[in-house]
């Protein structure tokens, strides 16, 4: 399971970043407006006089698939204010690309300090969103403050996975299934494991954080959906293109090497990650939302990612591992060094998809 943060600097420690709007006062600290305070940054919804002036603050975040959440945030009211209890306040609202408004909500918050929010909120289609906070009551400088804004959603969950039974999501797969690899063979799961990291975790080694595969950026509309994985994990490359440099239809690249291509970069909004692996008698290609990814490797950088309990289970199960002159074969030419970032560069300059017929 990986958790993005879809707003951006809903603290407020940059400022006026990443939003907009009329008449906005962001960026004070709390101490400047509650007795006591802290020196985190809030926004008032009441901003500098003109009184006809309304506090209007606002921005544009993306979502990549439906889902239910929830918006967060914290509110209070300023010490200024206290005459006006009850009076001042704000409304907030999502509204989706045609102006369609599918979360509203008032608010008058009587305490002098920052109390908990949450607003349930459906996305039920792909697309870009306005969240937008209007001020309500005495437009007289002394308004309600906000911080903390969040929207959490968990997308790598429920990735899915083509199996002898059709797409299944990952997370339902269990040792003894079968899945069907690249040329549409029958494959036995002969472990699974996965490991999670927190967001200490991620901030401490950033080479943990994953890469988000956009929905297309692959080509031919592949991934169907967005894909998370992890950013040594191959991801599988055909074209033109590639037959000419490595003589092979196909060749497995790592993913954090692809982030030159539009739509896929490593996504450092993860607040945590689950990563799941699937080992098979042999490394395969196998389909994950319709893009050809590889299996685990049991090489010994891709065994570096599972725990030891894990490669100690792994080791049961292939004791042939343990023999120092063992080399798994890779299911596919693994493109490394200048010849992989030349192929990489002329995707680009020909404007080719990493994944075509033509």
């Amino acid at each position: 399971m990986a958790i993005q943060q879809l707003i951006i600097n809903g603290g407020f420690e940059s400022g006026n970043a990443n939003w907009s709007g009329t008449d906005t006062e962001i960026g004070l600290t709390e101490a400047q407006y509650f007795s006591g305070g802290s020196d985190n940054k809030v926004a008032e919804m009441d901003g500098n006089p003109p009184a006809s002036v309304i506090t209007v603050m606002q921005q544009t975040f993306t979502v990549t698939n439906p889902t239910s959440t929830s918006l967060n945030f914290d509110t209070g009211l300023r010490d200024a204010s206290n005459p006006d209890a009850g009076l001042e306040g704000f409304r907030v609202e999502i509204l989706d690309s045609a102006g369609n408004q599918i979360v509203s909500a008032d608010f008058f918050p009587t305490a002098n300090s920052l109390q908990p929010v949450s607003v349930p909120v459906t996305f039920t289609s792909s697309g870009n969103y306005i969240i937008r906070f209007t001020e309500l009551g005495p437009s007289n400088a002394l308004g309600a403050l906000i911080d903390n804004v969040s929207i959490f959603v968990c997308f790598a969950n429920g990735t899915n996975i083509l199996t002898a039974k059709g797409q299944r999501p990952i997370e339902e797969l269990r040792v003894g299934d079968d899945v069907l690899n690249l040329d549409g063979k029958r494959r036995t799961i002969r472990w699974i494991g996965s490991r999670q990291f927190d967001e200490k975790e991620l901030r401490e080694n950033p080479k943990l954080y994953p890469v988000r595969i956009t929905a297309g950026a692959m080509g031919e509309g592949l991934p169907r959906r967005d894909l998370l994985v992890s950013q040594q994990h191959r991801m599988l490359v055909s074209s033109k293109i590639t037959e000419r440099l490595f003589k092979k239809n196909c060749v497995l690249v790592a993913a954090v090497k692809l982030t030159k291509i539009p739509g896929i970069y490593v996504d450092e909004s993860t607040r945590a990650i689950n990563y799941t692996h699937l080992l098979f008698e042999d490394h395969e290609v196998i389909i994950a939302e319709g893009s050809p990814s590889e299996s685990l490797f049991t090489g010994p950088e891709a065994l570096k990612m599972v725990p030891t309990k894990s490669r100690d289970e792994i080791v049961t199960i292939f004791p042939q591992l343990m023999n120092l002159d063992y080399r798994p074969k890779s299911a596919q030419l693994i493109a490394k060094g200048k010849k992989r970032n030349e192929m990489i560069e002329r995707h680009l300059k020909n404007r080719k998809s990493l994944y075509c017929n033509s």
